[in-house]
């Protein structure tokens, strides 16, 4: 099977093929650190860490890079609100979105360079871009990339004209006086004696937005990248900002071979983000759901689609999940009974046929949710055969190992980790399961019907479901 994505530069399906033999730089552009971050971030990085997940699954030598913005208007503009240092501000928020990611069992980045740990890198590569003349100082002190120096490339990732992006563009382009042309882009703005700021060749000032992800990237991945992911909103202009003054600082093209973008999660049919006011923090989610519902809903959709939220969503995402973690129940409480050399069933077969189809679907462009939808379709079989036969251990053992496997790329069985009201609602152990039975068992052997029966409905309630039979009883957990 051959994995194939979706490049966003191409608009076309694509086989993929790292620059260099299994070895692959990904890049994906981190948070802006001025408040915690929302349902929406959440979307972008649990979906590229599915993303990495199932790359190096497959084989491949992953380089994570996914970097921090703690110095940038948005950061200066909410401390002078709170009256806090800038600086203390986006280490609050950075230790707040580290700890988020972890709660949703996100992996750790390779490296997470932070913007003013790079100043001096940064201002080398904009002195390189004025060098070679595709960047300008104006009599301000600002810095702009010249984008007439590369006209015919202007939209080279949103596919757009230049005149269509100056009359769309509206908030999403700097409105300055000093530049020469409406689309040029800041690289280095002039700071005011009040707010955070460097020393340049140009005087005191800050880096543009776009310019820390040109060298962050290249620092500790490559010149040039296998992916750059990010949410569709960075297409323009960060993404195609960062084409151009990288392919200018090193004169190699492409910059980025593949495009990822994932799609908006959206608040009734509406993007959501902070500007709009339609957000809701990822704590503030914590508190309602278990961190794992949040990941399945987020991963139970292909990453490019859009998500509508509610909280009737969530609801549902969480009783999918259960569904399967009660099947890896059943199957652990299959083989505290199974013989050792026990028929397979066709357990084996099963299994073999869901990880191809598993894999067959993630080779698609990372298509989780037709991938979790096998694995609906095994877990409904895997408990069929259960109740009907007694498969042997080792065929068992096997579709365990199985779940681990696919837990290993999505990250959907993991602990939960979050402190809300329905996480700490602990499942039932094997050994209350079992206790409650022999109270049943002897309820019923005094003919304490009523008792015998609340206790039965009170396991129903609890997800588990009790099987009366001539040799005993037999549970299990709800599928």
């Amino acid at each position: 099977m051959v994995l194939k994505v979706y490049n966003t530069l191409t608009r076309e399906m694509e086989e993929f093929v790292p620059l260099q033999g299994k070895k692959v730089n990904m890049y994906v552009c981190g948070p802006t650190v001025y408040d915690h971050c929302h349902l929406g971030h959440a979307r972008s990085y649990v979906s590229f860490d599915v993303i990495r997940r199932y790359l190096i699954y497959r084989g491949y030598d992953v380089n994570y890079i996914s970097n921090i913005t703690d110095i940038d208007d948005k950061v200066i503009y909410r401390a002078k609100e709170t009256g806090e240092d800038p600086f203390a501000l986006s280490a609050k928020f950075t230790g707040s979105f580290i700890e988020d990611m972890d709660t949703l069992s996100v992996l750790p980045p390779d490296s997470r360079p932070k913007v003013t740990e790079h100043i001096p890198q940064i201002i080398e590569a904009v002195e390189t871009l004025i060098q070679n003349g595709t960047a300008y100082v104006t009599r301000k002190g600002n810095v702009y990339y010249d984008l007439t120096k590369s006209g015919e490339k202007i939209g080279v990732l949103s596919h757009q004209t230049a005149e269509g992006l100056l009359e769309g563009s509206g908030s999403r382009v700097d409105v300055e006086d000093d530049k020469r042309y409406q689309l040029d882009f800041a690289l280095w703005k002039v700071a005011p004696e009040d707010e955070a700021g460097w020393d340049s060749p140009w005087g005191r000032g800050r880096p543009g937005w776009h310019i820390e992800c040109t060298v962050m990237s290249m620092k500790y991945g490559s010149q040039q990248l296998d992916i750059h992911g990010g949410g569709m909103d960075l297409i323009f202009p960060h993404h195609e900002a960062e084409i151009h003054q990288s392919e200018s600082c090193t004169g190699k093209h492409p910059f980025s071979k593949y495009w990822l973008h994932n799609g908006f999660l959206t608040i009734d049919k509406e993007k959501m983000s902070k500007s709009l006011g339609n957000f809701f923090t990822i704590k503030e989610i914590l508190k309602k759901f278990p961190a794992g519902t949040i990941r399945f809903f987020i991963t139970y959709t292909h990453y490019r689609s859009t998500v509508d939220f509610n909280e009737e969503a969530l609801e549902e995402a969480g009783r999918a999940r259960k569904r399967l973690l009660n099947t890896i129940s059943n199957i652990r409480h299959e083989l505290s009974e199974a013989p050792e050399d026990g028929n397979d069933c066709g357990l084996l077969d099963l299994t073999e046929q869901t990880k191809d189809g598993f894999i067959r679907a993630m080779d698609d462009d990372f298509n989780t949710r037709e991938a979790i939808g096998e694995l609906f379709v095994f877990s409904r079989k895997v408990n069929s055969i259960m109740a009907y036969e007694k498969p042997g251990k080792a065929s068992l053992e096997n579709a365990l190992d199985f779940y681990s496997e696919i837990n290993e790329v999505l990250g959907i069985f993991e602990d939960n980790k979050s402190a809300s009201p329905e996480e700490n609602i602990c499942e039932l152990s094997e050994d209350d399961i079992l206790e409650m039975i022999k109270i049943r068992d002897e309820a019923r052997d005094n003919k304490d019907w009523k008792k015998a029966d609340a206790i039965r409905d009170e396991l129903k309630e609890k997800g588990i479901v009790l099987e009366d039979g001539k040799v005993g009883v037999r549970w299990r957990r709800e599928n």
